[in-house]
């Protein structure tokens, strides 16, 4: 009867390597002075023994999972995927495992995985862009030991922050002054159900009348920020008031969907429809006409995030508030 292969221990790496346990450990979790010819020798040893730490053993010696959750609203808006990615190479390279949770733009579902999330025991959670209230996201939150949410505001006692420098309705007043500028007059505006780049529709109103603007409260419009909803949506703007000259979304894939419906009412785009989305993922530079849109650097947004919630992990609760850039990137839409 074949036995199964028995499993390198870190003894037998350190053993074949001719150091201490210690300098091993000290090349896996990349601590520690050690000269770059024994971190090589060390690393080879490792991939020649196939040695793979004993996840168990490290959780009853630390007493952590190594494992983080992040909550997402909806895994198939590329946005949402970049920042992810910047967490999993972070945390990758810790040693940590990420469990990936998907609202699907449902805040009862989102609560529903808080609160399964403290049951699984992760050492952590990074919650981005929540759908949830405060009343309803601050409770579940303060039952985990370490948060760190993207695109939200917290209490400084709950955890750390990464979120836009600008105000709320910043984008949408830019990109309107912008397409203004540029000779637009009726601009329309697809507005975000629950999230971060929803806008208060009153004020938008009040800027762009400021800002000498034409305003009429029938060009706006509230979506999901889906393509299909930016469709949907756009279609009913672009029939409805063919006096448009230009359409503000509050994301890309609504800006895309939006692009789609112009086509099939036969506006051309940007010669008599300017488009403006707003997260910059990679299709909008790929679609013809190219989208003018905002750009923010997503992986760094999920890197400072997993960065910030390590800190927590490792038991130092300092608030931290990391703010980044939104940048208009002009293209061929406008």
């Amino acid at each position: 009867m074949a036995h199964k292969q028995q499993r390198a221990t870190l003894a037998d790496v350190a053993r074949e390597a001719g150091v201490s346990m210690m300098t091993v450990s000290r090349v896996i979790h990349g601590t520690g002075r050690i000269s770059d010819d024994t971190r090589q020798h060390v690393r080879e040893i490792i991939e020649k023994m196939e040695y793979r730490p004993n996840r168990a053993a490290r959780t009853l010696v630390t007493k952590r999972t190594f494992t983080i959750g992040f909550v997402a609203p909806d895994i198939t808006n590329p946005y949402f995927t970049e920042i992810l990615q910047g967490v999993e190479e972070f945390f990758w390279r810790e040693g940590y495992n990420v469990l990936l949770a998907n609202s699907n733009e449902n805040p009862d579902r989102e609560k529903a995985i808080l609160e399964q999330l403290e049951d699984t025991m992760v050492d952590g959670v990074i919650v981005c862009s929540s759908r949830l209230s405060d009343d309803e996201l601050l409770p579940l939150i303060a039952k985990h030991a370490a948060v760190v949410a993207v695109n939200r505001n917290l209490p400084q006692h709950l955890g750390s922050v990464v979120t836009t420098r600008h105000p709320r309705g910043y984008r949408a007043v830019l990109a309107a002054k912008y397409l203004h500028e540029t000779g637009r007059q009726r601009i329309g505006y697809i507005n975000l159900v629950r999230s971060i780049s929803s806008v208060n529709l009153d004020m938008f109103m009040r800027e762009l009348q400021s800002l000498e603007i034409p305003i009429n409260p029938n060009w706006y419009a509230t979506c999901q920020p889906n393509w299909q909803a930016g469709y949907d949506t756009a279609s009913q703007l672009i029939a409805g008031h063919p006096e448009l000259d230009a359409i503000i979304a509050g994301n890309d894939l609504v800006a895309l969907g939006a692009m789609r419906a112009a086509k099939q009412y036969g506006r051309h785009i940007p010669d008599d429809l300017a488009l403006i989305g707003g997260d910059d993922i990679l299709m909008a530079s790929q679609v013809t006409p190219a989208l003018t849109t905002f750009r923010s650097d997503k992986y760094n947004i999920g890197t400072t995030a997993a960065k910030l919630l390590l800190q927590r992990i490792g038991g130092d609760m300092t608030y931290c508030e990391h703010h980044y850039q939104d940048e208009l990137i002009i293209r061929e839409s406008t």
